[in-house]
């Protein structure tokens, strides 16, 4: 769309280019500070139009909006979940929580939510002038685009992401996969990531080991070039993410890149999930209920064949309503609308 794209990071990271965009670390060598000044430098003489953050940091917001206010460029933020100071306890928290939901998106010229509820709610948040747009988790569909080869794991189900905490239902999965196992032969359930948090990680394993279950496989991380093959040589795809407010205003970028590889997916019905999936292109169960998740496991590998027609169907959805390219082109049109 002839459109220049630079993204600014505090990471520390080689200078790069990915798909004719610039990718230029502000963090080597430098303090939070000096990363910070970095990327404001980078702004001002950038010559931008419009600048996206992609951080809940007042300690990067406001400095931004300064520099974005007085140079002329327009400043937007991405949400792909409800604010996380929301999810604080204690009333210095909450007091704080309030201040922060009530003054800081009021700095911005437009965000770009991911689901309805992210929008029902920043609607108030937000000042008058300032412009939301909704846009679901996308994905580079091209990516799965790959033949299935044969793998050390024989058949199985897979879930790729965090292992912190019950975001993704991690422990949910193993529970009702556990209860699925005698009746799916020996398919086996690839857990594909790790966490951060050591004493998180060292949960989910001693649930696995609890279970007794030779069935259950710690891949470990995976890297972006070793995902797709990963996923689409799997037979099936699982993601039991629990009710919560996270999953209530967040909707997963894993799940279009399950759907993308053409297998069966089965999924909770949390948040917009329930809005684009049903029982003609997924395995849709309800939250919290492991023995309803077992059950649609089972039903997956009962009939195989009828469970890949969903799954076709799944495919064309990523294809036609979650691809990166029909995302992007609607992106710009509402980037266009601010500028």
């Amino acid at each position: 769309m002839g459109n220049q794209v630079d993204i600014l990071t505090s990471a520390r990271c080689d200078n790069c280019k990915i798909d004719d965009m610039n990718i230029i670390s502000c963090g080597i060598g430098t303090s939070l500070i000096g990363a910070l000044w970095r990327i404001i430098r980078n702004v001002r003489k950038g010559g931008y139009d419009a600048v996206i953050v992609i951080t809940n940091s007042l300690l990067l917001i406001y400095p931004l909006w300064l520099a974005c206010k007085y140079g002329g460029v327009k400043y937007l933020q991405e949400k792909s979940e409800f604010p996380f100071v929301l999810m604080k306890k204690g009333l210095l928290s909450k007091l704080y929580a309030k201040f922060y939901v009530n003054t800081t998106y009021k700095l911005f010229d437009g965000l770009i939510v991911m689901t309805k509820p992210l929008m029902e709610y920043f609607q108030s948040k937000v000042r008058k002038t300032c412009k939301l747009f909704e846009m679901p988790m996308t994905v580079d569909t091209d990516r799965f685009n790959i033949d299935k080869d044969s793998t050390e794991y024989g058949d199985y189900i897979a879930y790729c992401g965090n292992m912190a905490g019950n975001k993704d239902g991690v422990v949910n999965l193993v529970t009702a996969f556990n209860l699925a196992s005698p009746h799916i032969g020996e398919v086996k359930l690839l857990l594909i990531g790790d966490s951060d948090n050591q004493q998180d990680m060292d949960a989910i394993v001693r649930e696995v080991k609890q279970t007794k279950n030779p069935n259950i496989v710690f891949y470990g991380k995976a890297s972006r070039e070793q995902m797709p093959a990963l996923l689409k040589n799997a037979k099936a795809l699982a993601l039991a993410r629990p009710s919560s407010l996270q999953s209530t205003g967040g909707f997963p970028t894993k799940l279009g890149e399950y759907l993308a590889t053409g297998n069966p997916v089965v999924v909770t019905s949390v948040g917009d999930i329930p809005l684009y999936l049903n029982k003609t292109n997924a395995f849709v169960v309800p939250p919290d209920d492991n023995g309803a998740f077992a059950d649609a496991l089972c039903e997956v590998f009962m009939n195989y064949d009828e469970a890949l027609k969903r799954a076709k169907q799944g495919q064309e959805l990523a294809i036609s309503v979650f691809s990166s390219k029909k995302q992007s082109e609607r992106l710009n049109t509402y980037l266009q609308s601010i500028l």
